[in-house]
């Protein structure tokens, strides 16, 4: 589910099932597992803006607030754009009241709320390119953490938005979730804003009905009995290998990034400003990952090619896939006689608990230019701030995806556990060298400290370039 279930302030429509987009080479910022669709988008659950909301009625509007400002926008146009349709769609009760809010809003404030999709290739470009011009081609442009650092930082491309939330009566530390705070501040400086819960998670989704006609234990069974560790896993993938089946669909940059992850590693320290490659946890994870990368249980050629696992999942012969929530959609619909189930990323040996890739989150920013970025956020919050029809975070996607309440339980823990890469962040500066290091490691079955010591430099001299650009609270 994408941090998202029922996307409440976008409606993710069709965008989740939207194909992943190149990332070849330096990939441009991109993760090692890039995508055209959201990791993560705000669920319905109402802001978290407990000093400013809108009255929490259940029928808010308008006239019902108790923090109404006074001004006429004279006819302007705001808009809001995203790589998928951020449009509310009017599917649940949340989106009802969010297009009720909008047109009482421009109303009552003299503007009109324009939506714009931009392709997931282009719109970073866009971002910098209007922002340089002095026309910012959006008030508000859904963007991911590794397009805005360091390039969109050093160049002022965003408007830091710490003064600007107060000023829109907004409470920083509780409107945005803990995760989008940490990824969208640099510097002491926060950059981005999320209206609503965001729900997410990552982890390894299976054919629970070829898992039965293969007579395999379920995979739910293991992570009960805490067995649910890498030997286990490629223990299962290497079992569901027979006829014509095959235990995992994976690409080689997707096996590192869920390595390192489920192990608590990294390719980088930014608080420490030096390169991991040759800590001991990473070292785990890069043999890990050449071993099942150069295994027998991938279909042929789908672990060299970040566009086939998805397809060959597909086909209904291939018993796992490492997925993002955004995904489960596409694949319930191309799956329509599929029970699919759900599990964890298995847990690596310097692990002690599951964990959920959040290094892809996403969130709104305000580009340098905008004019009343104050009001524009203002707006944002009163048009956005809905109540919940949901009993927990994620309900309505996670019922739709999931038939089995283990599923859906086990999709909820791992929602609860986000972790984040932060090599992805640089990946502009080192990308060609990571990517080399990677088909080192996988393809030339280079030994990991071989792979590992001839572009740790690399990734050190990128880290002390940026020095002074990080994270920080």
């Amino acid at each position: 589910m994408n941090r998202t279930k029922k996307m409440l302030l976008l409606g993710l429509t069709a965008a989740f099932a939207v194909s992943l987009t190149a990332c070849s080479g330096g990939g441009g910022g991109n993760s090692a597992s890039p995508s055209a669709s959201p990791s993560a988008s705000p669920s319905s659950s109402p802001s978290a803006d407990a000093s400013a909301s809108a009255g929490g009625s259940s029928e808010p509007s308008p006239s019902a607030s108790s923090d109404e400002k006074e001004f006429d926008l004279g006819g302007r146009t705001i808009t809001i754009a995203s790589w998928w349709d951020p449009t509310p769609k009017g599917e649940t009760e949340s989106e009802k009241q969010i297009l009720k809010n909008i047109a009482d809003y421009e109303k009552m404030y003299n503007f009109k709320l324009k939506f714009m999709q931009v392709d997931y290739a282009q719109i970073a470009d866009k971002t910098v390119s209007s922002a340089l011009a002095g026309q910012p081609f959006a008030d508000v442009v859904r963007l991911q953490a590794s397009w805005i650092y360091p390039g969109m930082i050093k160049k002022s491309i965003l408007q830091p938005l710490d003064d600007l939330m107060e000023s829109a009566g907004i409470d920083k530390q509780t409107y945005n979730d803990e995760i989008i705070n940490k990824l969208s501040t640099y510097n002491g400086k926060l950059y981005g804003f999320n209206p609503g819960h965001v729900f997410t998670y990552t982890g390894i989704l299976y054919n629970r009905t070829l898992l039965q006609k293969l007579n395999m234990k379920d995979l739910q069974e293991y992570v009960k009995e805490g067995t649910w560790n890498w030997d286990t896993f490629k223990k299962v993938a290497a079992e569901a290998t027979q006829g014509n089946s095959y235990g995992l669909a994976s690409w080689n940059g997707s096996i590192l990034d869920n390595a390192l992850l489920s192990n608590g590693a990294d390719l980088i320290d930014l608080e420490a400003n030096k390169q991991t490659l040759d800590d001991p946890k990473t070292l785990e994870a890069m043999q890990y990952a050449q071993d099942v990368a150069n295994s027998t249980f991938i279909p042929k050629g789908v672990a060299k090619d970040w566009q086939a696992p998805t397809p060959a999942f597909q086909k209904g012969n291939v018993l796992m896939m490492d997925i993002a929530n955004w995904q489960v959609p596409d694949m319930k619909q191309k799956m329509p006689d599929i029970d699919l189930g759900f599990v964890p990323y298995p847990m690596g040996p310097s692990a002690t608990k599951f964990y959920s890739n959040d290094s892809g989150e996403n969130f709104w920013t305000i580009p340098k230019g905008v004019k009343d970025p104050e009001i524009v956020l203002y707006l944002v919050r009163k048009i956005y701030d809905v109540p919940s029809d949901e009993e927990y975070p994620g309900q309505n996607w996670l019922e739709k995806e999931y038939t089995n309440q283990q599923d859906i339980d086990t999709a909820i823990e791992a929602s609860k556990n986000l972790s984040v890469l932060n090599y992805p962040l640089l990946m502009s500066v080192y990308g060609d060298d990571f990517y080399a290091m990677l088909d080192e490691l996988t393809t030339q079955k280079k030994s990991p400290a071989a792979a590992i010591a001839a572009h740790k430099n690399v990734f050190q001299k990128a880290l002390d370039d940026n020095a002074g650009d990080t994270h920080g609270e």
